[in-house]
């Protein structure tokens, strides 16, 4: 079960009137509670084979809700006192889990089918009890913040969506939104990157940030929604090692990017050593870069680029003219163009991945 930060602080001001530490655990043992503490336990079998009653595991007991799939709390100590606190808090947590799933049975039903916690196999019977379209042209919008907080951001675009029927917003984590689209007559499937644009506006307008979109792509079956979030997801990792700079990143138009990511790393090294080395680290300065993404940019268009960059036309020529004679590769036309590009790319790709493990 998703928890929202909203929910999620209703049940830390319960624990925080507790005397003991108290952890929030999914039905995997995940702990949700306090959000800091990574870890997965291993939930006991005689915990899970009754998990509304107090069980005492060594030092610590545990807890399930109410809920048929319910949610566990790890309490400090085995004490009558501390079995009669788990009982109370178990209560307590139950009615807040219950107060959300109350809040909207048709958003809960596609938050769930979003997070895929709902099996392909039993999306037409909860959809026909909710009166959802399984059938409708639909993606997913996946944005993300650095700093401002999800439940802020759902305040500023939620009336914006309770006109439309067939599109939702929910938090995607404490700094992240999901957005499900459907299209329409208003809204066809080639124009989501302007809407996409219009939402970055927006958002940096009423929540003073930034943000990177992901659009994932367009399905039409109510079971693919899960697919099309995790593909948004995945435009926003794949696309910012390639173009920094770029705050909407669209799944479906990144296909040489989705491909270059599949190479293996010790491959993509390999190539981007042939170009990039030892005996070109002279020529390819920062300027001569900036002097090549310029011109690529600009689609191999030599007084455009040399407009764009403040030079001379010629001086343009003789930095383009140096990289041929130093590598062989004339820039100016498209298959040399395209590979300089490709082994480039390969290096973008490299550092991105190092940074991040």
């Amino acid at each position: 079960m998703y928890l929202n930060q909203h929910i999620l602080a209703k049940i830390s001001s319960v624990f925080s009137l507790l005397s003991m530490p108290a952890l929030l655990l999914d039905n995997d043992g995940q702990v949700i509670l306090p959000e800091d503490y990574h870890k997965q336990l291993l939930l006991p079998e005689p915990l899970l084979a009754s998990p509304h009653e107090p069980f005492i595991n060594g030092a610590f007991t545990l807890i399930g809700t109410a809920e048929s799939e319910p949610m566990f709390l790890c309490f400090s100590g085995n004490s009558d006192e501390v079995l009669s606190i788990a009982r109370i808090c178990a209560q307590l947590v139950s009615g807040i889990l219950k107060e959300f799933g109350q809040d909207s049975g048709r958003e809960t039903t596609m938050r769930r089918i979003l997070d895929g916690e709902i099996d392909a196999s039993e999306i037409l019977v909860v959809a026909n009890e909710q009166q959802l379209k399984i059938e409708a042209d639909r993606c997913v919008l996946y944005a993300q913040f650095s700093t401002v907080l999800a439940e802020n951001v759902l305040g500023i675009l939620k009336d914006a969506f309770s006109e439309n029927d067939g599109d939702y917003v929910f938090e995607a984590g404490k700094h992240a939104i999901a957005i499900v689209k459907e299209f329409n007559e208003d809204l066809e499937p080639g124009e989501i990157e302007q809407y996409a644009m219009a939402l970055s506006a927006t958002l940096t307008t009423e929540a003073g940030q930034s943000s990177l979109i992901g659009i994932g792509g367009v399905k039409h079956n109510l079971s693919q929604l899960h697919e099309s979030l995790l593909e948004a997801k995945k435009a926003i990792n794949i696309g910012l090692p390639f173009q920094p700079k770029r705050q909407i990143f669209n799944y479906s138009a990144m296909v040489l990017e989705r491909f270059l990511y599949d190479i293996p790393e010790e491959s993509a090294v390999q190539f981007h050593q042939t170009l990039f080395n030892k005996k070109t680290a002279k020529l390819f300065s920062e300027e001569m870069l900036n002097t090549i993404e310029a011109f690529f940019d600009n689609s191999l268009n030599l007084s455009e680029t040399a407009r764009k960059l403040y030079i001379h036309r010629n001086t343009l020529v003789y930095r383009l003219d140096k990289i041929q004679k130093v590598t062989g590769l004339d820039l100016r036309t498209f298959d040399d163009a395209m590979t300089f590009k490709l082994l480039m790319l390969m290096g973008k790709l490299r550092k991105d991945k190092k940074s991040r493990y």
